[in-house]
């Protein structure tokens, strides 16, 4: 064993040698090739990172706002909440997973004909799909529950909770219509 550990390190120690001939006789390719590798990693590194938002955002287009037939949601778009919020006067936004109990219940509510009719604004949607710790942190919410959130000026000023409501049916079109909203066209 003790054989082999030392043929190991003679051959390592040759390879690093060879090696540090090879680069200082070819000094100028070698720091070529290294700038090369550099700027590759750097492409690749942020690529990937646009990619990456482009394909969960393409994700929820096709799964989850293609699906939604209500009128009075107007999708959201991933990772724009915070700018949305910050950029917009007045917005009233739903937080939930696309999936879930009480998803589908608000979701049969908001198609049904004449519960639409007695709903006097839009609102818009933010799928809980990804980052669902850090937007629970930040909004304080739970990410399972149909939470509607009203901002005004940037600072949130009025919330509700589905699950809260005692009869969905009779309750929840009457309390999404107190939500503070102003004309989302503004």
């Amino acid at each position: 064993m003790e054989r082999y550990l030392a043929t190991a390190k003679e051959k390592i120690l040759n390879f690093w040698r060879n090696f540090i001939i090879v680069v200082s006789e070819n000094e100028r390719r070698t720091l070529a090739i290294l700038a090369g590798l550099v700027i590759f990693a750097i492409i690749f590194s942020t690529s990937a990172a646009f990619a990456q938002k482009t394909i969960r955002q393409d994700q929820l287009d096709e799964l989850v706002f293609d699906s939604l037939k209500s009128d009075h949601l107007i999708p959201l778009e991933y990772q724009t909440v915070d700018q949305k919020i910050k950029d917009t006067k007045a917005i009233s936004i739903m937080f939930s997973q696309p999936d879930g109990t009480s998803f589908r219940n608000v979701m049969t509510v908001l198609d049904d004909p004449n519960q639409q009719t007695m709903l006097n604004r839009k609102f818009y949607y933010y799928p809980i799909v990804y980052d669902s710790e850090t937007i629970a942190q930040k909004y304080k919410l739970d990410p399972r529950q149909v939470t509607f959130i009203f901002f005004h000026n940037g600072k949130e000023k009025n919330r509700f909770v589905v699950e809260s409501l005692a009869d969905l049916n009779n309750e929840f079109i009457p309390e999404l219509n107190r939500l503070p909203m102003w004309d989302l066209k503004k």
